[in-house]
């Protein structure tokens, strides 16, 4: 079966003139293209990649997303309709969610923790009027929840259960990787820009609700996203999960090369081998000024707060990576101290 990619390159060399939308008329991009009302690149190719993607994560249905995971979070909530229980340290966009379902979400955990949320903490809030729980896993620190002990939670209560994995899309593409969450909840959405090679803003909400359900989900991530969606990031979508396939030889080459830098500075011991959490602290320097000193290196991490440094390293990097990093820590780590 081909891919998006190349259905959008068929697609784009028919074309002799452009009388349609987008205005650069190939210009930017000649992939960039709309669907034709000639039918020569008709929805259908869209629902295929969805359901390959679908297959592979081991999920009902698959959605592809060009509004990050944010769309995908939203769309969840909004699905839902109901009360529900959520980490305090989610993204923004679960509580926007509920604001604009109309309904009240109760926060747990603590603010500012690393760790993912527990069953127990779940356990400890719920009350007659929740309907949903939605957890953060992973966290942006790269640790897992306890996903089957909150599913059986859930199934207990009688609750949807809904995950925001925007930065697991690679989880089960390794062995050495924590096992893919997909197959075990109700919802999920996971990032593909994040951690996979797609183009920034892209993302995926499964799910494994029947089809009605699923139904009123993609409808509601319609009501949550754009109405001229691209095809050209669908078709990065696409690609970076059929890359995933193949992927575990890379992860398999990366991990001696990080498992040595860790020996040599103060990370995290982790569930992600691939996300790697500097301890400022532990090292008597300041996050940020640290930060600051490996950007004068040309050196940019993912996020850097009052005590840590989060670096993001995946399969499009090489294992000589890590010594790039290794050596831009050892020169700003004696600029500062």
């Amino acid at each position: 079966m081909k891919s998006l990619d190349e259905e959008l390159k068929a697609a784009a060399a028919r074309d002799i003139l452009r009388l349609h939308t987008p205005g650069h008329k190939g210009r930017l991009s000649p992939l960039d293209l709309t669907e034709l009302t000639d039918g020569s690149f008709p929805a259908h190719f869209v629902r295929d990649a969805e359901t390959r993607i679908a297959e592979y994560y081991g999920a009902r249905h698959a959605r592809m997303l060009c509004g990050g995971s944010s769309q995908g979070v939203k769309s969840a909530v909004y699905f839902g309709g109901v009360n529900g229980i959520v980490d305090i340290n989610s993204h923004r966009s679960v509580f926007d969610g509920f604001a604009l379902a109309g309904k009240r979400c109760t926060p747990v955990g603590c603010r500012g923790d690393i760790l993912p949320v527990t069953a127990a903490d779940i356990a400890a809030a719920l009350t007659p009027d929740i309907g949903i729980v939605l957890i953060t896993s992973p966290t942006y620190y790269g640790f897992v929840a306890d996903v089957d002990g909150i599913a059986e939670l859930c199934r207990a209560h009688g609750l949807l259960f809904a995950i925001d994995g925007a930065h697991g899309a690679h989880f089960g593409a390794s062995p050495l990787l924590p096992a893919r969450f997909s197959d075990r909840c109700d919802i999920c959405n996971t990032s593909t820009h994040k951690t996979l090679s797609a183009l920034t803003q892209t993302a995926v909400l499964l799910d494994n609700l029947g089809p009605d359900d699923g139904k009123r989900l993609s409808d509601a991530a319609d009501v949550m996203g754009t109405t001229s969606p691209s095809y050209l990031l669908y078709a990065s979508i696409d690609g970076a999960v059929r890359e995933l396939s193949g992927a575990s030889a890379r992860y398999a080459a990366l991990f001696p090369a990080l498992a040595e830098l860790k020996t040599r500075f103060p990370f995290l011991k982790n569930d992600d081998f691939t996300r790697l959490v500097l301890d400022c602290a532990a090292l008597g320097a300041d996050a940020q000024k640290l930060n600051a000193a490996l950007a004068r290196r040309g050196v940019y991490s993912e996020l850097a707060d009052a005590r840590y440094i989060v670096f993001i390293f995946t399969a499009a990097d090489e294992p000589s990576a890590a010594e790039t990093l290794a050596a831009a820590l050892d020169g700003a780590i004696k600029e500062l101290l």
